[in-house]
């Protein structure tokens, strides 16, 4: 597996818990920087990944979610105490191993933001490391506004927030209360994730696209999701993402914004669902009007 590490020492993270106390964020509220008894260290995992080049009128997914998996089983078979609830945008722009972006994002040399990251903490000591609680923004984003501009939510503030009450990639994670109908119509053809602040971002300039590969494809089936039938899925992004009234409900989204009308009867069927249901409703409507 291609993964770079870094050995780093354990930040203090002041200026991270101060904007948790004053900013609470649904992206913070599994995070903790406290270190276990022992631990003198933190490894860092990094993990690049090239994004899937979109196929017209397919469902889509980020390889972000491929990457992530296949990493956390790494670090979860390779190290006695993986670090999985540790927040580490501030550590890799603190220890100026990533630099910050508008989007909120971490871009690394050679990367972009295209990566995934776990950790996991050391009883060794790290090697010196100059640390900021201040990390400055990327230099490609001084004067640039690409991102914002992308984001077809508006949930960037440009200095780094992001405004989980209207990013898509936050909302589509929960399941309810439903969606907002507008986010809805907003998903186009991404199963799980957005990636259009990443599309638009020159750091990502040097990560070229790569083709999906036809067993993510076949994953990825509607008629396969709407049926409930993850069992594909599931090894490659994970059993949370994977679970089956989740993918009901992104494969309805997905196949009233591609106006795959071969989909309303199996949509309809769903209509009753206590989670899906919502969602299944609102595709149906788009579908009839299609129509």
């Amino acid at each position: 597996m291609d993964v770079r590490e870094f050995s780093v020492p354990i930040p203090p993270l002041k200026r991270w818990r101060a904007e948790v106390a004053e900013r609470p964020n649904a992206l913070f509220a599994n995070l903790s920087a406290g270190a276990p008894e022992g631990a003198r260290s933190i490894r860092l995992f990094v993990k690049p990944y090239a994004p899937f080049a979109p196929e017209a009128g397919e469902p889509a997914i980020s390889a972000f979610y491929l990457a992530s998996q296949s990493l956390y089983e790494f670090v979860r078979a390779n190290c006695a105490r993986p670090a999985f609830h540790l927040p580490l945008k501030p550590v890799l722009a603190g220890y100026g191993i990533g630099a910050r972006g508008r989007n909120s994002l971490i871009s690394i040399e050679g990367m972009g933001t295209y990566f995934a990251v776990e950790a996991a903490w050391s009883d060794e000591d790290a090697p010196p490391r100059a640390w900021t609680e201040t990390p400055p923004l990327a230099e490609a984003c001084r004067d640039c506004d690409r991102c914002l501009r992308a984001c077809p939510a508006g949930a960037l503030d440009g200095a780094g927030y992001v405004d989980t009450t209207r990013c898509l990639r936050a909302l589509a994670a929960k399941n309810a209360p439903p969606m907002p109908e507008p986010a809805m119509a907003m998903t186009g053809a991404s199963l799980w994730g957005c990636d259009l602040c990443q599309a638009a971002c020159p750091r990502n300039a040097g990560v070229a696209p790569v083709p999906m590969p036809e067993k993510v494809r076949d994953a990825v089936s509607l008629e396969r999701l709407l049926a409930g039938d993850t069992r594909a899925l599931a090894p490659l992004i994970g059993t949370n993402y994977a679970r089956k009234a989740r993918m009901r409900i992104r494969a309805c989204l997905v196949a009233a914004c591609l106006q795959k009308r071969e989909y309303l009867p199996d949509i309809r069927a769903l209509a009753a669902d206590p989670l899906v249901g919502p969602y299944a409703r609102w595709a149906a409507r788009q579908l009839e009007e299609v129509g």
